[in-house]
């Protein structure tokens, strides 16, 4: 499998050491990344009360991949939790395209990952509406995919039983993924961590940043429905997409269940920093034969010639 480009080694850090200037953008202004501060007493109820809400988008070259799914899912929640957005969507696009322009500019080879956060509104320190719209930020870093290693190998998984709140509203809280990075992700060696249903501690949900999908023992494709329970992932729609046009590949949303694992040939996970890859086994659960399968390999195969037609 080829590995999605990185921006050069040494991430964020690399970036700002060589003197690449990231623009980002801050309520009415665009600002060096590094400047970007969310002001506290300005903000308390996006600070104090965790009223915010966002989408994590990346760039392709001089574009924003689906940019009008996550514009609709980041408008979406914020009408979830009654939020006033701070603007309008066509407003919002183009302050987005000018960030990718400004950008450009400066490094046009490398893409980013912008972090879109609409922060507050509530009046002062109390639980109501003020009747004005959220502050907008938006911060934009450069895109860090896994290493080669993680495609060539794939990775393991870690269960955690958690359902996010208001799982269909993309929120600024991550606190059960921090609890099971702590917990169980260290105890079984693994990459990152799946939750599932805490009701029935059997049905799979959804990766703390990604969905899951796994290959049937008929080679089918499953993941998780679109029931309330998980977020409508840009990336899990990208997917189900570009291989529903496709007759090699079947593919179904289900509930998956934890004792059906062992039976699976395969399973992998897609989100906007990882695109499409392998996990090869789920706590001490080896998938298949503990090596990227087949299905797999086709799958981010197309998820990567798609991202180069885009």
């Amino acid at each position: 499998m080829s590995v999605p480009g990185r921006f050069p080694a040494g991430g964020i850090e690399n970036a700002y050491s060589e003197g690449r200037t990231i623009i980002s953008y801050q309520r009415d202004r665009f600002v060096p990344t590094e400047e970007l501060s969310l002001p506290y007493w300005d903000d308390v109820s996006g600070t104090l009360r965790g009223y915010r809400v966002f989408t994590a988008c990346r760039t392709v070259r001089e574009k924003i991949f689906r940019l009008e799914d996550h514009l609709r899912r980041l408008y979406d929640s914020a009408a979830g939790i009654h939020m006033v957005p701070p603007m309008g969507q066509d407003a919002l696009r183009d302050i987005l395209m000018e960030a990718v322009r400004l950008n450009r500019e400066r490094d046009p080879h490398a893409d980013l990952l912008l972090n879109v956060i609409f922060s507050g509104g509530l009046q002062g320190c109390t639980m109501k509406q003020s009747g004005a719209g959220a502050h907008l930020y938006i911060a934009a870093q450069p895109l860090i995919t896994p290493d080669a290693e993680c495609y060539e190998k794939g990775v393991a998984l870690a269960t955690f039983a958690y359902q996010r709140m208001y799982p269909a509203v993309k929120l600024l809280n991550y606190v059960g993924a921090i609890i099971a990075h702590q917990l169980v992700v260290p105890r079984h060696d693994a990459y990152d961590v799946v939750f599932v249903c805490p009701e029935d501690g059997n049905t799979i949900l959804e990766g703390s940043t990604f969905t899951v999908f796994f290959v049937d023992s008929d080679g089918v494709i499953l993941t998780p429905p679109l029931d309330g329970k998980i977020l409508d992932s840009i990336t899990r729609r990208v997917v189900i997409e570009i291989l529903g046009g496709k007759p090699e590949f079947r593919l179904r949303e289900t509930p998956v269940r934890m004792g059906e694992v062992a039976s699976f040939r395969e399973a992998f996970i897609a989100s906007t920093t990882r695109n499409v890859l392998s996990v090869t086994r789920l706590n001490d659960l080896i998938i298949g034969n503990g090596t990227p399968g087949p299905v797999t390999r086709s799958v981010h195969d197309v998820f990567e010639a798609y991202l180069r037609s885009y």
